[in-house]
């Protein structure tokens, strides 16, 4: 028992064991990737300031190829990206790749040229229609496919008008002051764009329409294009290697004349454009998603994540910066775009490479639906290769070029992750973040089945004034506290049990002696049959307690809400009904001929029938009632599995204890009337119960002996809120964990069911035993009386005289 003691004391105390959630991470994360994604504004910048001062003398224009392919190759050495270029409004296409190590150019000029024959009819085409080549480096010509699109120009791409974005199309002649700062701003922030249309070639066209390829080519430890042997950047094991063709076998070797803009215009011929170029694709910067956004607003922007051409059908995102040329007349003409590529895969792996030592997981997130997955520390990008016809089928180990026009890639929401149980984790973890409107520093459970391990989540916005909008998930592994649940096996186990089965056994053996001497006086005249209720109530009361063991899952904590509340009302009910038919009954003698009882079973049913009511309610409005939560200290993060009450626990309180002063208050009106002398002056019924239950004994201690049921059924009430009330405050006043507190309910429950049931059935029974023995005695003498007198009878008969026993005397 002392043993029994000392846990429980010490079961008040919570032992904080959890591990500690880092909550640095989440800005730590957010500032790492700040950084990765404010450099490119940093790099855009610097390139347009170049520009600005002449560091590219021919202003971008193609003869400036190789310059940008150099310095963009000691721009993403310094500053690691996947992709530096950019495209101007004549069709131009310069840009430097790191994975793999290539260089890229488009001449400019507008697709969908005619082709007849073999022939562009279109003047000065012929030398685009012939400059594609297969992969193995044949000469094929540049025919468009159906489906591809092209440029077609308005005014020949010459006349420029008011750009679209909001602040050029406004009207300055509406400023009436043409001198005002207002005026000048107005005026300045006026862009100038050329004006084309993108079509796309229909199987119907009449005619080949040829195309101006964008060129992939070899390059060198600098960045600058290469067919020499031994030169080629991306190759060797030392780095260098020779440059060959898409086959990986025939090498590059084109020397293609022609007057080319690259050679400098104006006519002048040369060989070298197509040096090292070995993969020829029917690509315009003009109708690529980055560049007609930056066009629509006139602004740096992040473009939403597309599918690359480069590399191979990749998920990425672009930061596009415009350029502006001023013309004879001083307006700011569109030029082009500058921009910058992520890959996905590039993001994740700043996420793994800061993250891969550490049992964090770190997840972006797009802030609008269906909210896609950026990347995350697990590797992940959110994306998969399908076929384009059956997006349930995975892309085959195919040929990139064939696999163009096979597959395509989609983009998975985070809500549909689930290649692996990291995965599943974040996804977990941002619906829950989800359903709770992404509350700010609260950290949300997340974990999965087939791991052993609970993770605290936390999320963060993160958005730049460019256009993103993501959110930050991080998690960590923390600790479970498993005091909240009572498993089989457990030392507390039996702390549990114990009290049940004793006193679903006492209840029981009670409720046998009732019914066992149901006919004997003392029992006769008791509503013996609402005492057998009760004891009935009571012992599955005690059976109902063993609910408390097992986890806390919203089965099993709405079965225990149901099971232990409904069995407290169906005890008190009979106890009601009693202290009913006392007030009807008994309190009111002068009206017992004239006022009918409400039946039993009704007063009980509507009892009842509130329980019943107040748990469809809650089940109903709240039907998931585990709950999953985290203890936060300076020290450590524990995880917690409990049933949540929510309001429910204010409301059955109130009714429960409701009922126990309605008893009290029935037991008050009959005692008082009976009594000889007032119990109280004061009709309060809650000081009534203080004041019984102080000394009920000296209080009722002139009942009379047919009113002394409602005197123990007055002391059951008594019982049943002391314990109750007791019950209430350690949940209120105490912060424990579930697991003991269902140790503390069950001992109550056996402790105010066991006292009650024996105040009705132990008095009774006991003097039901007593009277047995001294009517046993009273019998056995009068049978000895009456054969002493048969004995001198019969001697008086006879004449003779009855002998004495040895010692005796007769008078």
């Amino acid at each position: 028992m002392s043993k029994f003691l000392l846990f429980l004391l010490l079961s008040l105390y919570k032992i904080k064991i959890g591990s500690g959630f880092n909550f640095e991470i989440g800005q730590r994360a957010h500032e790492h990737l700040a950084q990765l994604i404010g450099m490119p504004t940093k790099i855009q910048q610097l390139i347009a300031t170049y520009r600005t001062n002449e560091a590219f003398p021919n202003n971008f224009e193609p003869p400036d190829r190789d310059i940008f392919l150099v310095f963009g190759d000691a721009m993403l050495k310094t500053f690691p990206h996947d992709l530096i270029y950019y495209g101007l409004e004549d069709g131009t296409f310069v840009g430097h790749q790191m994975l793999p190590k290539q260089g890229m150019y488009r001449e400019p000029g507008e697709s969908g040229y005619n082709v007849k024959n073999g022939t562009a009819t279109t003047g000065g085409m012929q030398k685009h229609l012939d400059s594609c080549v297969d992969k193995s480096g044949k000469d094929i010509p540049c025919i468009m496919k159906s489906g591809e699109t092209y440029i077609e120009c308005i005014d020949d791409c010459n006349v420029v008008r008011k750009c679209p974005d909001e602040h050029s199309q406004r009207n300055c002649s509406q400023i009436t002051n043409k001198s005002s700062n207002e005026m000048f701003d107005c005026e300045s922030n006026i862009k100038w764009c050329t004006s084309y249309k993108i079509k796309t070639l229909h199987d119907n066209h009449d005619n080949n329409l040829g195309f101006i390829p964008r060129t992939a080519y070899c390059v060198d430890s600098s960045g600058k294009p290469t067919q020499s042997p031994g030169e080629n950047s991306d190759l060797g094991d030392n780095g260098l290697g020779n440059c060959y063709n898409s086959d990986g076998v025939t090498p590059v070797h084109r020397n293609i004349s022609g007057d080319y803009a690259y050679c400098g215009g104006g006519g002048i011929i040369c060989n070298t454009t197509f040096v090292g170029g070995y993969q020829s694709l029917n690509y315009d910067p003009r109708f690529r998603p980055w560049y007609i956004n930056t066009k629509q607003t006139q602004k740096p922007n992040w473009v939403d994540p597309y599918l690359f051409f480069y590399p191979q059908q990749q998920m990425g995102i672009t930061y596009s910066y415009p350029i502006y040329t001023p013309d004879e007349k001083g307006r700011n003409v569109f030029t082009g775009v500058l921009a910058l590529d992520f890959t996905l895969q590039g993001i994740a792996s700043f996420l793994t490479e800061n993250y891969k030592d550490s049992d964090t997981i770190v997840a972006v997130v797009e802030e609008a639906e269906p909210n896609y997955l950026i990347a995350s520390s697990t590797g992940s990008t959110g994306i998969k290769q399908v076929i384009i016809k059956n997006h349930s089928q995975p892309c085959p180990e195919i040929d990139e070029e064939d696999a163009r026009l096979l597959c395509e890639a989609i983009r998975i929401p985070v809500a549909q992750l689930s290649q692996n149980p990291m995965d599943i984790i974040i996804s977990q973890s941002f619906e829950a973040h989800k359903n709770k409107n992404f509350p700010e520093n609260e950290l949300v459970p997340a974990h999965v089945d087939d791991l052993d391990v609970i993770y605290a989540s936390q999320t963060r916005i993160f958005s730049t004034e460019d256009g993103i909008e993501w959110r930050i998930i991080i998690l960590s592994p923390v600790d479970s506290q498993s005091s909240d649940t009572i498993m089989p096996g457990d030392k507390e186990f039996a702390f549990l049990v114990t009290p049940a089965v004793i006193g679903f056994v006492v209840c029981s053996v009670l409720l046998f002696l009732s019914v066992k001497n149901r006919k004997e006086k003392e029992f006769i005249g008791i509503d013996q049959r609402l005492t057998e209720a009760f004891l009935l109530s009571c012992a599955l009361f005690n059976a109902a307690s063993l609910s408390m063991i097992g986890p806390n899952t919203n089965l099993t904590c709405m079965t225990r809400m149901w099971m232990l509340n409904f069995f407290f009302v169906l005890t008190l009910a009979p106890l009601l009904v009693k202290s009913y038919h006392y007030y009807v009954v008994v309190g009111n003698e002068s009206a017992t001929r004239k006022r009918r009882v409400v039946p039993s079973v009704i007063v009980a049913a509507v009892v009842l029938a509130g329980e019943v009511i107040l748990l469809l309610i809650f089940t109903f409005a709240y039907p998931k009632i585990e709950e999953e939560l985290f203890e936060n200290d300076e020290s450590s993060v524990t995880h917690r599995d409990i049933c949540s009450s929510g309001g429910l626990i204010f409301i059955q309180t109130f009714y429960q204890v409701g009922l126990i002063l309605a008893g009290c208050i029935l037991c008050e009106f009959v005692l008082t009337k009976f009594l000889n002398a007032a119990l109280l002056s004061s009709s309060t019924p809650a000081l009534f119960c203080l004041t019984t239950v102080i000394n009920p004994a000296f209080k009722t201690r002139h009942i009379r002996k047919e009113y002394q049921d409602n005197q123990q059924l007055m002391l059951a009430f008594i019982n049943i809120a002391l314990v109750r009330g007791l019950t209430i405050v350690v949940a209120v006043g105490f912060d424990l964990y579930q697991g003991p507190m269902r140790i503390f309910n069950s001992i109550g429950i056996f402790w105010s069911t066991t006292f009650s049931s024996c105040l009705f059935v132990l008095p009774r029974y006991l003097r039901a035993q007593t009277r047995r023995s001294s009517s046993s005695i009273t019998q056995e003498g009068e049978t000895a009386a009456r054969e002493a007198s048969h004995v001198l009878k019969r001697s008086s008969r006879s004449g003779l005289e009855p002998i004495p026993d040895e010692g005796e005397t007769w008078s």
